[in-house]
């Protein structure tokens, strides 16, 4: 099968069905997009450490940690409460799973917190409070170690202090020599005790002074803006997946009630020449039909549409061939033609009953009738003449032996009506002269 046949039956065939899988899910997000109600979006940006990261797996460290506290439901939980909105921890925990984002700016050591919510107001405060409560256990989460040898530290200076204070008056009361130079090796001792006590809290001190603080750049005044739809985005996401389920609609429609392929297809299968086209003159066409029938020894060509839209398209050929003959012969205005009755439904192909009764029913194309000397029939008829046209009913006992069919047909039936069709000849034993292809209606949807 090829490109152009694979288009024409999964393609052309169904493009209804594609562009109506594509337009409900498309309608769909229009309708919940015009529903939803505007979202804004809060900034606060923190700065986590005073000098810039070594690398970006630290830099993206340091933002992992902000997003790590800022969606703890229980800190979420207090930052709505601090922002005046005492939301449940249900709240609290869609909150941290969907409106709260951290997001590095590079490898600086600046991170951008984020809060989205229906109301300005609301989130300028909640990334405020949250800010706050991120800030502050960054600042004191990790101090109980420090602040515990910080007071060792004390309490051994203070020791120190207490026991050199000591002995400098024990030294002063104390009068042997032996005595007053033991005290003093003792005192010297002391001292130094107090001076590595002093030493250790002066360096703890002055860790603590220089340990980075997390600090808020902009809390007073959080940058807060309305977020950008994602109609577009959205639209062409349901478009794509719209198409491919229609695609997949119909794959599956193929594989379950084929199509022809074209009318190439058609005319392969059927063993016939591509005689003409309904949208070109029928004139022309009926030249060709009389002189593929004369050649096949042809007297009789009976009109066969494949299906209900292949079939009438057959019946107004018909009726326009009618009236193109009576204003040839006649010259005079044509008289409306009524086409035969077929039925509608061409799944009973072989049920019809080819008798003489119906061919008062349904009309057909007469033979020329013999031109009267005054009036010489032009050439065009008397090509013509020996060849007849009419419908699958309209066929005479007489006229069966040399009866023959040319199909109609756009080209898109499914194989199951050519089959009834195929069907159809082989019982009635008649040639197939040729096919010829309904013309495709002007439009965008031509093909259906």
């Amino acid at each position: 099968m090829t490109i152009e046949e694979i288009l024409r039956r999964i393609v052309r065939a169904h493009l209804n069905t594609i562009i109506a899988c594509a337009l409900i899910p498309l309608a769909l997000v229009a309708l919940v997009e015009l529903r939803t109600a505007p979202t804004f979006s809060a900034q606060v940006r923190l700065q986590t450490v005073s000098t810039a990261p070594g690398s970006s797996t630290e830099a993206e460290g340091l933002s992992s940690r902000v997003l790590a506290l800022a969606t703890t439901p229980q800190v979420v939980q207090k930052a709505l409460a601090a922002a005046g909105r005492p939301d449940t921890s249900q709240d609290a925990v869609e909150a941290s799973l969907h409106r709260i984002t951290a997001v590095r700016l590079g490898e600086s050591p600046v991170v951008v917190l984020s809060v989205l919510d229906d109301s300005a107001g609301n989130a300028a405060k909640t990334v405020n409070a949250l800010s706050k409560q991120v800030i502050t256990f960054m600042n004191q989460g990790n101090r109980q170690p420090f602040d515990r040898t910080l007071a060792d530290a004390k309490a051994q200076t203070a020791s120190a202090l207490a026991r050199r204070d000591r002995l400098q008056r024990e030294l002063l009361t104390t009068d042997g020599l032996q005595a007053r130079a033991n005290l003093q090796v003792m005192l010297a001792a002391a001292q130094k005790d107090l001076d590595q006590a002093e030493a250790q809290q002066g360096a703890l001190v002055l860790s603590d002074v220089s340990r980075d603080q997390v600090v808020a750049v902009d809390a007073s005044h959080p940058t807060v803006q309305r977020v950008a739809s994602t109609l577009v985005p959205r639209s062409a996401l349901a478009v794509l997946l719209g198409v491919l389920v229609g695609l997949a609609l119909s794959v599956v429609a193929e594989t379950l009630r084929p199509r022809i392929a074209g009318i190439r297809v058609m005319a392969r299968a059927l063993d016939a020449p591509v005689l003409g086209s309904t949208g070109q003159r029928r004139s022309p066409l009926a030249g060709s039909m009389s002189l593929a029938a004369r050649r096949q020894g042809v007297e009789t060509v009976v009109l066969v549409g494949v299906d209900d839209r292949d079939e009438k398209a057959a019946r107004q050929l018909l009726a326009g061939m009618l009236q193109d003959r009576q204003e040839t012969v006649t010259g005079a205005v044509p008289v409306p033609v009524q086409p035969s009755q077929v039925p509608s439904q061409v799944n009973g192909h072989l049920n019809g009953r080819l008798t003489g009764k119906h061919n008062a029913q349904h009309a057909d194309v007469p033979r020329a009738p013999e031109p009267a000397p005054a009036a010489p029939v032009p050439p065009s008829v008397t090509m013509s003449s020996a060849v007849r046209f009419t419908d699958r009913y309209g066929v005479t006992p007489a006229e069966e032996p040399t009866a023959g069919v040319v199909v109609v047909s756009a080209g898109t039936a499914r194989r199951s009506n050519l089959d009834d069709v195929q069907d159809m000849v082989r019982a009635m034993r008649w040639p197939v002269v040729g096919v010829v292809e309904l013309a495709p209606r002007r439009g965008w949807l031509a093909s259906q």
